[in-house]
C-alpha cells in the first residue's frame, strides 16, 4: 500500500511558533520530532512507499526530516500553488497503477492508540471491496472548523462542511454524525472512476496537468501555470459528497487536530526550563517559552496565552488565537517575522541565526553526511569557522584539507571556499561573519562539479539488490506471483520493472546503506562514473529490464526510434529484446508486416480492425529470443512469460487493442497518428537470434543479443563461474531460474544471494565477479 502524505499547509495558525517558511507540521511539537515525522512513523507498518505532496518551498525541510528514517522509499510532489485536496490527491494517484491501494493522511494531527491499526486494517478490507473509505471520529467538542459525516453503521449518508457551532452541537446530540478526520483510503482505479463520473472537468484537468508535470530527480514539480488550470476543490466536494461508494470507519483511537495555539496543550512541546517562566497570581494562564535565553514573567493575568520565541512574542486571550490570520493580514509591518524564523533549510542542511546584526552575524551551520556547500565567495565580508563536531573536507582557493572538532578556519574576502561533510554524522560549524554586508545577498557562486559519494571518499558497494515496480495492465496474469513469488497486493501483475530508473516506474534499492532509495536517486548518489565510461555522455540511465506476464494478448503497438522520440516525447526511442522464459502451447507473437504496405492501407486496417491479418504471426517456444527494432509493429500473444531488455523508454503507440475495456468500462487510449508516423512499412523478416552455446565444465553461455544499445548473455550455471567486470559499463544480473550467490574477488564484502525473479545491479569495476549456484541468469551491459 502507498501513502499520500498531505504536507502543504502554511504557517499562520501557530504563529509565532510556525512561520510561512516553517509551518506547523514541521515544528518539533512532539519533544524531539514533528507531527510530519510522527505521521510517517505511524504508517510505516502499513505502507511500502510514501509520496509527500507539499509546497516547493519546503523541499529542504522535508529532506531533512525524512533523513532520520532508514530504508524509507519516498518521493515528493511539489506544488508552486495550492489547489486544495482534490488536485493534491489525484495528481499523486495518477503515478500509481489502477490496482494500487492508497492511504491519504494529513500531517497536522496527533494520533495515539492501538486502535489506529484496527481502523487501517478495516479500511483496507473495505477498499478492497471497491469502497472509498473515510476515517470518522467521535465528536468530543462541536467545532466550526471541521467537516462532519452523517452515517448509518459504515454507510456514509451525507458530508457537511464546517457548520456553525449551534448546528455542530445538534450533530453531537443526535449521535448520527462523526467528525471527518481528513484521512482516506481507496483503490486508485475506483477513486479516478468516481472523480470522472461526478467531476469530469476536474478529472480531465488533473490528467492534462499530469502530462505536463516536470521531473526533478525522483520528485515531480507542478508549476503555478499548470496548477491554475485545475479548479481548486476539496476531495469531499468533488467526490465524497456524490459517490455511492463511500464508507466510514468508526475510529476509537485518540485523535487531536492541531489547528490553534490552544491545541498545543495536547502535544509534547518542550518549553524552556520551569525556572525561566513565572505565572504570578495568574488564573487559567499558559506560558509557552521557546527561548532558552530569556525569562517570561506574567503577573495577575486571567485567561491569557503567552507564546515567546527568540524573535517574536504573542500575547492573547485564550480561545482567540484563531484571529491570528486576520492580525497577520492586517499587519504588514510584521511580515518579515511571519515569513521567516531563525532556522533556514538548504539542500546541504540547515543553519540557525544565533546573532543577526547589521555588520556581523553568528550562525550554527549543520551539513548532512555526503552533502556539500558548493564553491562561492563573498565580496563584503570575511568568515571565521569553528568545527564543533563531524569531519569536513574544506577547499580554500584551490587548497584542500580535512578538518575536525576544535579546528578553526579563516575565510577572507573574495576567497573561494567549499565545504563537504565526509563523515557519517552531521557536521556542525559555528560561523562568525564580519563586514559591511553579512546578508545572503553577498554570495558569488562559482561553477563547480557536483560531488558524488565516491568523490567524497565513501566506499562504493559492489552490488545492490533491486525491488521492482509493478504494473497491472488488463492483460496481466498471476505467473509472476506463482513462479517468482513476487510480493504484490495486485490481483494480477502484468509487468515487473526489475531494472529501471525511468520516471514511470523506478526500481527500489533493497540492500546496503541506500536501502529504500529509488534507483535514479541511488545512481545520483553514487555518481555517473559508476555506470562506466560508455554511459558518461548519456543524459539518462540507458536500459530497462522487465518481466512480462501476458495472460491475454498485448495491444498491437509500435515504438519510435531515437530521433522521433527525442523530438516529440523528450525521451529515448525503444528497441527491445524478448527472451521467452515460458510459453504455453500454441503461444505466438506478432512481429512486422508479411508484405510491404502503405500508410493508407495500414490506417484502413486499423480502422476496420484487421491489422493483425497483415502481420507475421510467429509460434514461439521457451528459450527463444527475438529482437524488435524501433518502427516494427508487434504484439505479444497470450500465454507467454517474457524477460524484456529494452532502451529506457515508455514510448509506446497503440494501434489496436481488440476493442477491450478495462474493469471500469473504459477503452484504453490509442495513438494512431503517432504510430503511423513511425511505422516501418516494409516487409519484415522476424529477427530470431540464433547464437550458439559455449560450454565449460560448470556453466554454459549463450549470447542472446548484441546491438548498439546493449548486450545480453544467458548463463546456465551448475557450480561456479567467474566474469571479469569492466570499466566500460555497469552490469545487470537477472535470475530467471534457480538460485545462487554473487561476490567480488579481492573485496572484503559479503556475498549476495539471489533467487528466481530477482535483480542485482553491479556498478562498473575492474574486479572479478564470482557467481555460484544452480541457476539460469541473464547478464546485461551496455
Amino acid at each position: 500500500m502507498k501513502c499520500i502524505v498531505l504536507a502543504g499547509g502554511r504557517g499562520d495558525r501557530l504563529w509565532p511558533l510556525s512561520r510561512k517558511n516553517y509551518p506547523k507540521q514541521f515544528i518539533k511539537l512532539q519533544k524531539t520530532h514533528s507531527m510530519f515525522q510522527e505521521t510517517i512513523a505511524r504508517n510505516l507498518p502499513f505502507c511500502d512507499e510514501f509520496v509527500v505532496v507539499t509546497n516547493k518551498e519546503y523541499e529542504f525541510i522535508i529532506e531533512n526530516q525524512l533523513s532520520v528514517f532508514q530504508g524509507l522509499t519516498e518521493s515528493c510532489i511539489f506544488e508552486e500553488l495550492g489547489r486544495k485536496t482534490t488536485a493534491a490527491i489525484i495528481l499523486a494517484c495518477l503515478q500509481f497503477p489502477m490496482s494500487e491501494t492508497v492511504l491519504v493522511v494529513p500531517t497536522d494531527q496527533l494520533i495515539e492508540g492501538e486502535e489506529y491499526k484496527e481502523a487501517v486494517l478495516r479500511a483496507k478490507e473495505l477498499s478492497k471491496d471497491g469502497y472509498l473509505v473515510t476515517f470518522g471520529m467521535k465528536i468530543e467538542e462541536p467545532e466550526e472548523r471541521f467537516g462532519y459525516i452523517r452515517f448509518c453503521e459504515e454507510d456514509v449518508l451525507q458530508f457537511t462542511e464546517k457548520p456553525d457551532r449551534a448546528e455542530a452541537l445538534e450533530y453531537q446530540k443526535s449521535g448520527e454524525y462523526l467528525v471527518n478526520s481528513g484521512t482516506f483510503m481507496f483503490n486508485v482505479g475506483n477513486m479516478l472512476q468516481e472523480l470522472k463520473k461526478y467531476s469530469p472537468e476536474l478529472e480531465k484537468a488533473c490528467r492534462s496537468a499530469y502530462k505536463a508535470r516536470k521531473h526533478i530527480k525522483s520528485h515531480v514539480l507542478y508549476t503555478e501555470g499548470i496548477l491554475r488550470t485545475i479548479p481548486a476543490a476539496a476531495i469531499e466536494k468533488s467526490v465524497f459528497e456524490h459517490t455511492k461508494r463511500a464508507k466510514v470507519v468508526h475510529c476509537n483511537f485518540r485523535w487531536k487536530d492541531i489547528g490553534s495555539l490552544e491545541d498545543l496543550k495536547a502535544t509534547e512541546l518542550e518549553t524552556a526550563e520551569v525556572s525561566k517562566q513565572v505565572a504570578y497570581h495568574c488564573e487559567n494562564t499558559e506560558i509557552i517559552n521557546q527561548c532558552s535565553r530569556s525569562t517570561v514573567v506574567a503577573n495577575e493575568l486571567k485567561d491569557i496565552l503567552v507564546v515567546n520565541t527568540p524573535d517574536a512574542v504573542y500575547i492573547g486571550k485564550k480561545g482567540k488565537s484563531d484571529e491570528l490570520k486576520s492580525i497577520i493580514k492586517e499587519s504588514p509591518q510584521i511580515e518579515e517575522f511571519v515569513k521567516n524564523g531563525r532556522i533556514m533549510y538548504r539542500a546541504w542542511g540547515s543553519y540557525e541565526l544565533v546573532v543577526d546584526e547589521a555588520t556581523y552575524r553568528v550562525k550554527k551551520i549543520i551539513i548532512y553526511p555526503g552533502k556539500t556547500i558548493y564553491a562561492h565567495s563573498h565580496k563584503y565580508r570575511s568568515e571565521h569557522w569553528s568545527v564543533v563536531s563531524g569531519t569536513a573536507k574544506i577547499e580554500l582557493d584551490g587548497t584542500c584539507g580535512s578538518f575536525g572538532m576544535n579546528d578553526v578556519i579563516d575565510v577572507g574576502r573574495n576567497m573561494v571556499h567549499q565545504v563537504s561533510n565526509i563523515g557519517i554524522v552531521p557536521l556542525i560549524i559555528i560561523e562568525v561573519s564580519v563586514g559591511e554586508n553579512v546578508s545572503e545577498e553577498d554570495m558569488v557562486s562559482i561553477d563547480s562539479k557536483d560531488l558524488t559519494e565516491t568523490d567524497l571518499g565513501y566506499q562504493l558497494e559492489p552490488y545492490v539488490k533491486l525491488q521492482p515496480s509493478y504494473k497491472d495492465y488488463l492483460w496481466g496474469g498471476t505467473k509472476l506471483k506463482e513462479i517468482y513469488s513476487k510480493n504484490c497486493d495486485y490481483d494480477i501483475i502484468a509487468e515487473s520493472w526489475e531494472l529501471s530508473a525511468h520516471t514511470d516506474g523506478q526500481s527500489t534499492v533493497m540492500s546496503g546503506r541506500h536501502k529504500g532509495m529509488l534507483f535514479a536517486e541511488y545512481l545520483e548518489k553514487v555518481g555517473r562514473e559508476s555506470l562506466g565510461w560508455k554511459c558518461q555522455s548519456l543524459p539518462r540511465f540507458p536500459i530497462l529490464i522487465k518481466f512480462i506476464d501476458a495472460s491475454a494478448s498485448l495491444s498491437v503497438q509500435v515504438h519510435p526510434d531515437d530521433e522521433y522520440a527525442l523530438e516529440v516525447e523528450d525521451e529515448y526511442g525503444k528497441n527491445e529484446m524478448w527472451y521467452i522464459v515460458d510459453a504455453e502451447k500454441e503461444a505466438y507473437i506478432y512481429c512486422g508486416f508479411v508484405k510491404e504496405v502503405t500508410r493508407e492501407e495500414a490506417a484502413a486496417r486499423i480502422e476496420d480492425n484487421t491489422i493483425t491479418e497483415i502481420l507475421n504471426k510467429i509460434s514461439v517456444k521457451k528459450g527463444e529470443v527475438y529482437f524488435i527494432p524501433a518502427g516494427t509493429v508487434h504484439a505479444i500473444g497470450g500465454g507467454l512469460l517474457v524477460c524484456e531488455v529494452q532502451q529506457s523508454s515508455s514510448c509506446t503507440y497503440r494501434l489496436y487493442d481488440y476493442n477491450r475495456k478495462d474493469r471500469f468500462g473504459n477503452y484504453r487510449e490509442l495513438h494512431i497518428e503517432k504510430a503511423l508516423d513511425v511505422i516501418d512499412y516494409k516487409q519484415y523478416m522476424p529477427q530470431k537470434f540464433e547464437a550458439g552455446t559455449e560450454r565449460w565444465e560448470t556453466y554454459e553461455s549463450r549470447l542472446l543479443c548484441s546491438c548498439k544499445y546493449f548486450e545480453c548473455v544467458k548463463y546456465t550455471i551448475e557450480g561456479s563461474m567467474e566474469i571479469p567486470l569492466i570499466e566500460d559499463s555497469f552490469l545487470s544480473l537477472i535470475c530467471i531460474n534457480g538460485s545462487g550467490s554473487v561476490e567480488i574477488n579481492e573485496l572484503d564484502y559479503p556475498p549476495m544471494s539471489f533467487y528466481g525473479g530477482e535483480s542485482i545491479f553491479l556498478p562498473k569495476s575492474d574486479k572479478i565477479c564470482r557467481i555460484e549456484g544452480v541457476c539460469e541468469i541473464l547478464i546485461t551491459r551496455v
